[in-house]
């Protein structure tokens, strides 16, 4: 069903009703999670089972997902390590609908118009608040970072042929002081189960995390070390 984007902050209302708890580093598909809210360490999240293969094409397809951090005070970072969201033929603009009830914030300008697009928002879900501009082309977008626990992700794809392929890194971070956490080099503190992860996702942001010399120490290997007590 297609849909406009005054309408995702109603929508996004029943997102906390379901919630995915992990922990670790793990993968996912957006596809496969629309309409959830994710908790965990980290998540390496394609667009669809078939990235960096093939494009995911679904026309009309309106898929939204929240993104929770893994324990109170913790943030939510994205980071994109391959992009590719466009539409071949652009479809026709219709008029803007009405306010959605409990939007907080007007919807940004919309850059990527009429095609298909990546949306970011900061939570609560309860009251979503659009995140930068929509997302769109092949340059790999700069890194996101929710100011709070939760960051949510919306693909809407519009037009005719629509070409959809990314893959992104979520961690959950905090800052100031790291307690039981990792201490990347830049300060950011990330989970000591995302340290040396078997898929080399850099959390950091910096490498720190997958460095082969301490306090990673990883020596070439990838493999998971157990969370301090």
């Amino acid at each position: 069903m297609k849909a406009c984007l005054p309408q995702l902050p109603q929508r996004l209302l029943l997102l906390g009703a379901a919630a995915l708890a992990a922990s670790a580093l793990e993968t996912a598909d957006l596809v496969d999670l629309c309409g959830q809210t994710w908790q965990g360490d980290g998540l390496l999240l394609r667009s669809h089972a078939a990235s960096r293969r093939f494009y995911f094409v679904a026309p009309d397809t309106d898929c939204g997902l929240w993104m929770r951090a893994a324990a109170p005070g913790d943030r939510i970072r994205f980071q994109f390590r391959f992009f590719l969201v466009y539409s071949l033929a652009a479809a026709p603009r219709t008029p803007p609908g009405p306010p959605a009830p409990n939007a907080s914030s007007p919807e940004p300008a919309d850059p990527c118009a009429p095609g298909s697009y990546l949306q970011f928002y900061e939570g609560p879900p309860g009251a979503p608040r659009a995140l930068g501009a929509p997302l769109c082309g092949l340059t790999i977008p700069a890194p996101v970072a929710s100011s709070g626990p939760f960051l949510g992700l919306r693909l809407l794809t519009r037009g005719r042929q629509p070409r959809v392929d990314f893959v992104g890194e979520v961690t959950s971070f905090r800052l100031g002081s790291c307690g039981a956490y990792f201490r990347c080099r830049t300060g950011r503190c990330i989970p000591w189960s995302l340290v040396c992860d078997r898929w080399g996702v850099d959390n950091c942001g910096d490498g720190s995390d997958q460095a082969s010399w301490p306090p990673a120490d990883c020596r070439g290997q990838s493999w998971v070390r157990p969370r301090p007590h």
